[in-house]
């Protein structure tokens, strides 16, 4: 059987997905559409808004959202800032993030992972 594949959503859009999440990959046969398990649900997601990976990764996705692209309306400082990260084993987001950090512990399940800098989206 072939490795499971994984895909994170690189843009916000009306599919409601975390950006910077890694969900799996149900079905990858058609051109333009990915389907992805999304808590037990086929969520259809447009090929182009996605990164697809062979295996789940174990490092931090760093979304950086930069000061001349709109934020959603739901996003605000105080609750989410321009750059955080999503952790590989339940999709929680960090708080503010810097440079500086190459490590985190996940503050809802505990787990240790490196920080992806080089593939922020």
């Amino acid at each position: 059987m072939p490795p499971k594949k994984w895909a994170r959503v690189l843009q916000s859009g009306a599919h409601g997905l975390r950006r910077g999440a890694w969900y799996p990959v149900v079905n990858d046969s058609s051109s333009s559409i990915v389907i992805l398990d999304v808590s037990k649900n086929n969520v259809p997601v447009d090929r182009k808004t996605v990164q697809l990976a062979n295996g789940k990764p174990t490092f931090w996705s760093v979304v950086d959202w930069p000061p001349e692209r709109p934020v959603p309306q739901r996003m605000t400082e105080q609750n989410l800032p321009r750059t955080y990260a999503v952790c590989p084993v339940c999709r929680a987001r960090s708080a503010a993030l810097s440079r500086e950090v190459l490590e985190l512990r996940c503050g809802e399940c505990g787990a240790v992972a490196k920080v992806d800098w080089n593939n922020a989206c």
